[in-house]
């Protein structure tokens, strides 16, 4: 749907139309914001494309000289909204930033339309009277019903089907209302140019005595609160990428860029889903907790120290070595030592980085998964994808029940985001629980494809389930085979003592919101 942007307080850069266009082209509910704000003032697309290129382009923007008349309400808004403390900031995390500006802006704008007061009563806009006069104008020796023809008789435009579309009442009532202007002017140029300039400075008055009426106080108010949920929305739409492992900026998603166009699709899609958003909120908190736990293990890799030795690592130097560089004197003999690696230096002892191999994740979609279990665990799977995916490890997701049901695969560097939302919002309400089949899958995967050498299989299940025991010791002669590991995320601690029969660790969540932390340790692997 393309939107008619006139001319209101600014001169708007091309590109920022262009931008705001294609943002209201993915975003049905921003589409949905500009109709309806133009039901109560004919000029709010143009107010919603001048806050997006304040947002996005420039924050004070050229503006018109003269600004039409009629638009003292815009640039009362205009000017408390930079005059707002956050303002600024709001411009710097959405500057050259299409996704963030056009989110900003289509919250910051709904707050508006919503809380700011009706026009009573609702008048036209005035730029029609001037465009109308123009064209007689262009045409003084042509009667008003031969200037306006192609609008008095104008047929709807056809779709593919070849059928014609019905008029809108808009459309209708237009026809109509010029229809009775000529007929009041006799068919006479200046008579109904005369007519259209009363109704036209009519209207610019209407528009002036709306603008007055305005409290400025009230105003003020209206946009603090909408610059609030206009960075609510941004911290919102943050957790949404962030649970893909991506941000605002032009990061590089493994070996390929990750357009803007393509975060705006992937946005709109969770934007579109409850599930996906509450899958976001948890993943955030489930985020904070890796990030904590993951520093710590960096901080913790130094060593402990035990001893002093010889050596050459600036880092661990002691500090009557580090003396010896500020002394012009015996930097020589620094020198000397550091070439012969006789240095003083703290011996630490600590553990070696491990090379880390591709993750598989079990997901149990019984029926007893469904709700808050089932977004839990797709919370947990999506931290463990953002893992994968910095650290170039190859994902796979196997979906089961009684049975697998869905197996995703995600490698190293080319992370399919769209899939994962797929991924994320799959649930096969099958019934009943069992491990086997999933772990002859996640076992299968490792033995017969090189790419899963060295993975680590995760299996999250809040259910019990028996297994045979020729079963359970095919499955330890593979893990022995193969060098892999199987970790139990279980939910609700029913089946432990089962799990424990071949899982190398089991964290128990008992709480999905208190418990959280219990498995922090699982973002190690």
């Amino acid at each position: 749907m393309l939107f008619d942007f006139e001319p209101l307080v600014y001169r708007v850069a091309s590109i920022s139309k262009l931008f705001w266009q294609e943002y209201l082209n993915y975003f049905e509910d921003a589409r949905t914001m500009v109709r309806v704000g133009t039901s109560k003032l004919f000029a709010f697309p143009s107010f919603t494309l001048e806050v997006f290129h304040r947002l996005y382009y420039e924050s004070e923007p050229e503006e018109l000289d003269p600004p039409p008349p009629e638009s003292a309400w815009a640039i009362l808004l205009h000017r408390e909204f930079q005059q707002l403390i956050g303002f600024d900031a709001l411009v710097e995390q959405c500057q050259g930033n299409q996704l963030a500006a056009g989110l900003a802006t289509g919250e910051y704008c709904r707050q508006v339309y919503d809380k700011l007061p009706p026009p009573m009563p609702r008048f036209p806009n005035p730029q029609q009277y001037r465009d109308l006069i123009k064209q007689l104008k262009h045409q003084p020796s042509v009667p008003p019903s031969g200037v306006f023809e192609h609008l008095l008789c104008a047929t709807p435009t056809k779709p593919p089907t070849g059928l014609p579309l019905p008029k809108t009442r808009q459309q209708q009532e237009r026809q109509q209302w010029l229809r009775q202007l000529i007929e009041d002017s006799g068919d006479r140029s200046a008579e109904l140019i005369q007519l259209l300039q009363q109704e036209g400075k009519q209207a610019v008055w209407q528009a002036q005595q709306y603008a007055n009426s305005l409290d400025e106080t009230q105003v003020r108010q209206m946009l603090r609160a909408a610059l609030n949920a206009a960075y609510e929305k941004l911290s919102e739409a943050s957790g949404w990428l962030e649970m893909l492992g991506l941000s605002w900026g032009n990061e590089i998603g493994g070996e390929r860029s990750v357009s803007p166009a393509e975060k705006m699709a992937l946005a709109q899609k969770i934007a579109g889903h409850a599930k996906l958003k509450q899958i976001a909120v948890v993943a955030g908190r489930l985020q904070l907790i890796a990030e904590r736990k993951r520093r710590s293990q960096a901080l913790d890799a130094f060593g402990e120290i035990t001893t002093v030795e010889l050596g050459d690592n600036l880092s661990r130097l002691l500090p009557t070595e580090l003396q010896k560089l500020s002394n012009p004197d015996i930097f020589p003999l620094f020198a000397l030592s550091y070439y012969d690696r006789s240095l003083l230096q703290y011996k630490t002892l600590g553990k070696e980085k491990q090379c880390k191999g591709p993750l598989v994740v079990c997901l149990d979609s019984s029926g007893s998964m469904d709700g808050l279990p089932d977004t839990w665990a797709k919370a947990v799977t999506a931290v463990l994808g953002q893992i994968a995916q910095q650290e170039g490890r190859h994902l796979r997701i196997i979906h089961f029940a009684t049975r697998v049901v869905r197996v995703d695969d995600f490698p190293p560097h080319h992370h399919d985001f769209s899939r994962l939302l797929e991924s994320m919002l799959a649930f096969y309400s099958g019934g009943g629980t069992a491990w086997e089949p999933a772990l002859l899958s996640a076992t299968e995967c490792i033995e017969q494809q090189q790419q899963f050498k060295g993975a680590d299989i995760v299996m999250v299940t809040d259910g019990k389930c028996d297994l045979e025991r020729e079963f359970l010791q095919q499955l330890k002669v593979k893990k022995q085979q193969l060098e892999f590991s199987i970790y139990g995320v279980l939910i609700g601690g029913a089946g432990e003592r089962l799990l424990q029969q071949f899982c190398d660790r089991i964290w128990v969540v008992k709480d999905l919101v208190s418990d959280e932390v219990a498995i922090e340790e699982l973002f190690l692997l």
